[in-house]
């Protein structure tokens, strides 16, 4: 029987507590470079997936190594971005190592001096050969389409990254090392039940969201990462148009379009921006039936909204929040009738020289 995305949803818990239990090992290239130099900007370079996942990560590492961080897309830092000193650490992130925009990345920075870093699961794959140095994610294949284990898989990277750097520097004490790692750990742990709850979920909206023609997905702070990465997957796999907008965005002209027949998802974390995004959800409910919230469960009894018993770690909530949405795009996808395995322009790459193995 050929392995479903599904089956790679299913297989995160275990892919990211491995992940934990060898950080060290995972990232020491990363933390070498700040132990052996100067470092005070760091750039994320990515695309799609990729560049999700360094949105969802970058406060966090902000946080940790108390240095600038940016995300830009891999075309726009090599085509556009000029404002480099030797200071600068470019990261190029790939998961298959082929993307031809993340290696320009890395070529870019390589050629005017700086350290590169390149972030992919594929030790050997064309991005390693081009970096001085690489953090490898042992996400494993994904064969089944769409990306999802290679996703959460990539943001914890990042994290463990911050992580054990800022560790070695100082930068947090043993206390506070060891309750990041057990938020990290108790933040898995809450997935499979995620899992289970959006299956439950989506079997009582099923003929609802069939109905949708469009799509909005919303969020905010390090959660607007995985509303875009969200977005990204409702396009690959149901292949129908989908807006992401960060929350306070949404609220400058694209409300404008709401009508009864949008379908919105609004991701609803603790912390800064819970208490709009509540009250935004409130007032398209009166517009639409099909306004929904993932957030945390609470205890209260609620039919609409994608309620999670989440851990809800501050920092780390990326990590599973991205996971019932996961679910259903897959079943969405599933119950249209995608073939989610099948490539829909298997000649797009090679037009447009995007991966290596097109060149």
């Amino acid at each position: 029987m050929a392995i479903e995305l599904y089956d790679y949803i299913v297989e995160q818990p275990l892919v990211l507590k491995r992940m934990l239990e060898h950080s060290k090992q995972m990232t020491k290239e990363f933390t070498d470079i700040f132990a052996s130099q100067t470092v005070s900007r760091i750039i994320l370079a990515g695309s799609g997936s990729s560049y999700n996942a360094a949105c969802s990560a970058k406060y966090f590492m902000q946080k940790l190594l108390q240095i600038q961080v940016d995300v830009q897309t891999a075309h726009t830092f090599t085509s556009y971005e000029n404002i480099l000193d030797k200071e600068t650490l470019v990261v190029g992130i790939s998961q298959s190592g082929e993307s031809t925009a993340a290696v320009n990345s890395i070529r870019k920075a390589n050629e005017q001096g700086l350290t590169s870093l390149g972030v992919t699961a594929e030790e050997g794959s064309y991005i390693t050969e081009h970096a001085s140095c690489k953090m490898i994610v042992p996400s494993g294949e994904e064969e089944a389409g769409a990306t999802t284990k290679g996703y959460t898989a990539t943001v914890l990277a990042f994290y463990l990254a911050a992580l054990e750097t800022a560790y070695r520097l100082n930068r947090v004490d043993e206390q506070e090392y060891q309750s990041y790692r057990d938020g990290i750990a108790k933040t898995i742990d809450s997935i499979p039940v995620a899992i289970r709850k959006a299956d439950e979920w989506y079997e009582k909206h099923r003929s609802e969201l069939l109905k949708a023609k469009t799509l909005i997905v919303s969020g905010y702070g390090s959660n607007y990462g995985t509303a875009l990465e969200a977005g990204l997957k409702f396009l690959e796999t149901s292949r129908f148009p989908v807006s992401v907008y960060e929350l306070e965005e949404f609220m400058h002209g694209p409300y404008n379009a709401i009508d009864e027949d949008s379908y919105i998802f609004f991701l609803v974390p603790e912390g800064t921006g819970k208490e709009r995004a509540l009250r935004l959800n409130e007032f398209f409910c009166r517009k639409t039936e099909h306004s929904f919230m993932v957030l945390k469960d609470d205890g209260n009894p609620d039919d609409k909204n994608i309620r999670i018993p989440f851990h809800e770690h501050a920092d780390f909530t990326p990590l599973e929040y991205i996971v019932p949405l996961q679910v259903l795009f897959f079943r969405l996808a599933k119950d249209k009738g995608v073939e989610m395995r099948t490539v829909r322009y298997p000649d797009f790459h090679g037009y447009m020289n995007s991966k290596r193995r097109f060149e």
